[in-house]
């Protein structure tokens, strides 16, 4: 199941009963996506070719997205099928550490995907992802 490149600890999501997730909704396909924790310690999901895509919702809109870094005010859907971001994060379990960046996709110093520390200072954030084109100001995809 594993293609070349791609990280053992990864977790599929699909369909599929293999998958690490199952969706079990006619618009997810049998192998949907992958999601990995990066080296910093963010979720990453990368779409897997699917039919019907995987979307990410940000700025009031869902966006097609092939490859991303999931924030804490993201919403993500694997065709129709949406995913609340605290399931993705258990796929990993307590022994991993796991992180969402905070706010949409930003830089700065990440907020731990836990209650506890929602009381914490926020960093300063400089938004990465999605990207506005100053010309005709449409949000531009990650890829």
């Amino acid at each position: 199941m594993y293609h070349s490149g791609m990280k053992p600890d990864g977790k599929t999501i699909g369909r599929s009963g293999q998958c690490d997730l199952v969706l079990d909704h006619h618009s997810v396909s049998r192998v949907h996506a992958r999601i990995e924790v990066t080296g910093e310690g963010y979720l990453e999901v990368t779409d897997q070719h699917s039919s019907n895509g995987t979307f990410l919702h940000r700025n009031g809109r869902w966006i097609r997205s092939l490859k991303v870094i999931l924030g804490t005010q993201d919403r993500i859907r694997f065709g129709e099928h949406e995913v609340p971001l605290d399931q993705l994060v258990g796929l990993f379990g307590k022994g991993t550490r796991v992180q969402l960046r905070e706010g949409y996709s930003v830089r700065g110093k990440p907020l731990l995907f836990d209650d506890l520390l929602a009381d914490l200072p926020k960093p300063k954030i400089i938004l990465e992802n999605p990207r506005r084109n100053p010309l005709t100001g449409d949000i531009e995809e990650f890829k």
